[in-house]
C-alpha cells in the first residue's frame, strides 16, 4: 500500500531589480493531505470502496492515519481512559481527534475521541474503554477529519477487484485537544549528529541546518544568472547585469530511517512555513582543500586552487565556510576577502577574525561554503515505505536574506 502524507504552506514572493526578495505568508497554518492505495481484496471491500467515491462528494468523515500507526506501549485495561506510547509517535497526532485500537484485519478495531495529548506519550481518552488491549500487538492510529478530493477515483481490475487512491485534505481544529508545546515544530527530538556536532542551532540571526544529505541520490543543481539579455534578434545581444550574485538551486532527497528524522525533517519544513523563512546550510561540498596548516592566530587560509579570487571576490555571497573534522567537531568561518599567496600557485582566503584555534589537514575532512537558502517549494511530500521509513525531497534556492 503506498502512503504519502503532504504538507502545505502559501507565500507570496516579490523579487527585487538586483535579486533580493521580499516574502510574505499567506497562509500561517499549513494545509495538510494525505493519500493512500486501497485493494478491495473481497467483493464487499470492493463495493464500499467504489461507493465512497461515489456517494461521498462533500461530507466530513474521520480517517486513520495509517502513517502514524505505532504499537501499543503499556496494557489498557478495561474502564481505563489513557494510552501509553513512545514519545516520538505524538508528531502524528497534532491536529487528531480521536484515536483508535486495532488488533487486526480481521477482529478489527475501536475507535475512541481524544481528550488530552500529553507529552510524556499519554493519550487521554473521552470515555472508558470496554475492552482490554494488549501491550505490543495492538495497533495504535491517530484519528482525523477530512474530507476527500475532487480527483479521487478507483480502477476496477476485474468485476470483484477494485483498487482505489484515496486523496484526503484534512480539516483543522475539528474538536482535536492542544497538542503539547514541548512537541511543537520548535522541538526536534534527539538524534546523533556526526557533522558538526559542536555547532550552534542559530548563526547570524538564522537557523543552522546541519542535517546531510544520505547521497542515496545525486544532488542535482543549477545557477540562475541575475541578468536580462537584450536581444533585438538581428544578431547582437548584449547582457543588463543586475547582480553580481547568481542564485543556485539544489535539489536534496533524504531517505529517513527511523520515525524521528521524519518528524524532525516535517518540524524543520513547519519552522520555515515553506518558502518564507530562510536558513544557513552547507553546500555539502569539498568547496575548499587546504595546502597547509593553518596555526591559531593566523587571519587567512592558503587553499590548493588558486583562483578563488577570480571568481568570488565581486559577490557578496560565498562569504561563510564550515570546517567540518574527523572527529565530528566543526567551525563557522567567515571570509573577508580573497587573495591569491605569492607563489601564484595557492589561492589564499582571508578571514574576519584570527583563528582561535588551528586548522591541520590531516584533521580536516571537509570544507563547504555555508550558504543562506530557503526552500523554492510550499509543500513537502513524504512517501513513507513503512511508518519508520520514508522519503522527502527538500529544494534549496540560495537567497541574499
Amino acid at each position: 500500500m503506498n502512503l504519502s502524507e503532504r504538507i502545505e504552506f502559501l507565500t507570496q514572493i516579490h523579487t527585487a531589480w538586483d535579486g533580493t526578495e521580499q516574502r510574505a505568508a499567506l497562509r500561517l497554518q499549513p494545509r495538510r493531505y494525505v493519500s493512500y492505495e486501497y485493494i478491495g481484496v473481497k467483493n464487499w471491500q470492493s463495493q464500499y470502496l467504489r461507493a465512497l467515491t461515489y456517494t461521498q462528494q462533500t461530507q466530513k468523515l474521520q480517517f486513520p492515519l495509517w502513517h502514524g500507526a505505532a504499537r501499543l506501549k503499556r496494557k489498557a485495561e478495561p474502564g481505563g481512559q489513557t494510552v501509553h506510547l513512545d514519545t516520538d509517535q505524538l508528531w502524528a497526532y497534532r491536529g487528531c481527534s480521536g484515536v483508535m485500537l486495532w488488533t487486526n484485519d480481521t477482529v478489527g478495531g475501536m475507535p475512541y475521541a481524544l481528550q488530552t495529548i500529553a507529552s510524556d506519550g499519554v493519550l487521554g481518552l473521552k470515555e472508558e474503554m470496554a475492552d482490554a488491549w494488549a501491550a505490543g500487538k495492538t495497533v495504535v492510529c491517530p484519528l482525523a477529519w477530512g474530507v476527500l478530493q475532487q480527483e479521487d477515483k478507483y480502477t476496477n481490475e476485474h468485476s470483484l477487484l477494485t483498487t482505489m487512491q484515496i486523496n484526503v485534505e484534512l480539516l483543522p481544529g475539528q474538536l482535536a485537544p492542544d497538542f503539547p508545546q514541548a512537541l511543537d515544530e520548535f522541538h526536534d527530538e534527539p538524534v546523533s549528529q556526526i557533522w558538526g556536532k559542536d555547532l550552534p542551532t542559530q548563526y547570524q540571526g538564522s537557523e543552522l541546518f546541519l542535517t546531510p544529505p544520505p547521497w542515496t541520490k545525486e544532488i542535482t543543481a543549477n545557477f540562475q544568472r541575475n541578468a536580462n539579455r537584450l536581444d533585438n534578434n538581428s544578431g547582437v545581444f548584449l547582457y543588463d547585469l543586475k547582480s553580481t550574485d547568481p542564485t543556485e538551486t539544489k535539489e536534496i532527497e533524504y531517505v529517513l530511517t527511523s520515525r524521528v528524522e521524519i518528524n524532525n525533517l516535517q518540524r524543520f519544513f513547519c519552522r520555515c512555513q515553506g518558502r518564507l523563512k530562510s536558513f544557513w546550510a552547507p553546500t555539502w561540498l569539498s568547496d575548499v582543500e587546504l595546502a597547509a596548516a593553518a596555526p591559531a592566530g593566523q587571519n587567512f587560509l592558503l587553499a590548493k586552487w588558486p583562483l578563488y579570487w577570480k571568481y568570488y571576490s565581486a559577490g557578496q555571497r560565498r562569504k561563510n565556510l564550515v570546517v567540518f573534522k574527523k572527529d565530528g567537531s566543526g567551525q563557522l568561518l567567515s571570509i573577508a576577502g580573497y587573495g591569491i599567496d605569492s607563489t601564484g600557485e595557492r589561492g589564499k582566503l582571508y578571514l574576519d577574525s584570527p583563528l582561535s584555534s588551528p586548522l591541520e589537514s590531516e584533521e580536516v575532512l571537509m570544507l563547504s561554503y555555508l550558504c543562506r537558502y530557503r526552500l523554492d517549494n510550499d509543500t513537502l511530500t513524504t512517501d513513507y515505505d513503512t511508518v519508520d521509513v520514508a522519503t522527502m525531497t527538500f529544494n534549496l534556492a540560495e537567497v541574499t536574506e
